[in-house]
């Protein structure tokens, strides 16, 4: 299988996190979340993938590298004009033109079997397999109706034929396979997209456009809550013990009582927590639950550090408060100070 991982987006929702960040990066459970994309891919024996780049894109190509670590060969296609998702695949055809390949976003979590997708999707000939989840809130956020045979009716609320439609109601997770053929319909220049473009267009011509029913678990990282909550569902075991893995050296999650190792016993540590390396809790401070601190942090005695997410680097002053927060790197918390539902940066 090949993949290309949409990686171009400026993360509006996630600022000012993402202001000089690229949002694939941002850390989620102490590593880049493309780190846990990448990882997923690499399972499955995904050895080719092809990433497209524009906000910080030289600092995500440096933190790429070659693709080696993960056993792949990566291509970077750097975008000076975001082009849209067909206008990224367009500008890369001559990469996937031979076969089927995985389409996903670089911001979204999730547990599909690569393998099965891939299967379901040759068995019915489909141009174009959108994995989408069933969902009663799907109508606030641009519905997909699927018919009872898996054909695609209509995308984010725009019928893709004459007449009425019905069927039930999804929510499209961000992930596809996708036939080659497809990329002959994307015009060669400017910004176009594939559901609001391509996709109805293909339909409108009775192209098999399919959708794949995930019930399992899904997170689109675009919004500081939802970033929190991607946190909290790791922690509780979720998505399995498999982001454990991939803890920098020296990290530590502690997820039961039975956990807190000695050293840490002078402070009050309320599980599940996640620990970078060379963290230091003073004593008489409390830390969780549903706390993750990054490398280097350091909370201060009598401080209370509760459902937040804390970067490298993070420094809680004694006695300070800090519930509901997103703390990026080597952000200073003064002493005795209250921060709560809160966003910062240094």
């Amino acid at each position: 299988m090949k993949a290309m991982i949409l990686a171009a987006g400026l993360g509006t929702r996630m600022r000012p996190l993402t202001t000089h960040c690229p949002k694939p990066l941002l850390p989620v459970a102490l590593q880049p979340m493309l780190e846990h994309i990448l990882s997923r891919l690499q399972q499955y024996e995904v050895r080719e993938v092809v990433l497209n780049l524009h906000h910080q894109a030289e600092q995500l190509a440096a933190w790429l590298g070659d693709g080696s670590r993960w056993g792949m060969h990566l291509v970077l296609s750097v975008e000076p004009e975001i082009l849209g998702t067909a206008g990224a695949l367009k500008r890369v055809a001559p990469l996937l033109s031979d076969a089927p390949f995985l389409l996903l976003n670089a911001d979204v979590l999730m547990d599909v079997d690569l393998q099965a997708l891939w299967h379901w999707h040759c068995q019915r000939e489909a141009m174009v397999t959108m994995v989408l989840r069933p969902d009663p809130a799907a109508r606030a956020y641009g519905p997909v109706l699927l018919d009872a045979a898996d054909r695609v009716q209509l995308i984010n609320g725009r019928p893709t034929s004459q007449g009425s439609v019905s069927g039930e109601e999804t929510i499209f997770t961000g992930l596809q396979v996708v036939n080659p053929e497809v990329l002959e319909h994307i015009p060669a220049d400017g910004f176009c997209t594939t559901t609001g473009d391509i996709y109805p267009a293909l339909m409108a011509e009775h192209q098999a456009i399919y959708g794949y029913r995930h019930q399992g678990y899904w997170m689109d990282i675009g919004l500081p809550a939802r970033y929190l909550q991607a946190h909290w569902d790791l922690l509780n075991g979720v998505l399995g013990a498999s982001w454990q893995q991939r803890l920098p050296l020296g990290s530590q999650a502690l997820l039961t009582p039975a956990t807190i190792p000695p050293v840490l016993q002078h402070a009050t540590l309320i599980p599940p927590v996640l620990l970078g390396p060379q963290v230091s809790i003073e004593p008489g401070a409390c830390v969780g639950p549903y706390a993750v601190l990054g490398a280097g942090c350091r909370v201060g005695a009598s401080a209370l550090v509760q459902e937040s997410v804390l970067w490298a680097g993070v420094q809680v002053g004694n006695g300070a408060y800090v519930d509901r927060a997103i703390l990026a790197d080597a952000v200073q918390v003064p002493a005795r100070s209250q921060w709560t539902s809160t966003v910062r940066t240094r």
